[in-house]
């Protein structure tokens, strides 16, 4: 995903892999946008998590495994 199409409040998917390099996507919020890192809040997760604006997309790629309703 492109870093000028990200904004904060944004409710974003982190496109990463789980267990056994199974391919997942994660829910998240972007918090921050700093000059190497995009800081987003993953849904379930108790601290931010800093991360490259590639690995972010508006839509999932794979199956999200933290798709609880979380209000932030």
């Amino acid at each position: 995903m492109n870093k000028a199409d990200i904004k904060i409040d944004n409710i974003l998917y982190w496109n990463t892999q789980g267990a056994y390099q199974t391919n997942i996507s994660l829910k998240c919020k972007v918090l921050d946008i700093g000059d190497k890192y995009i800081w987003v809040m993953v849904n379930g997760n108790l601290s931010p998590t800093p991360l490259d604006s590639s690995k972010l997309s508006k839509e999932p790629l794979y199956k999200v495994t933290n798709n609880r309703h979380i209000e932030w």
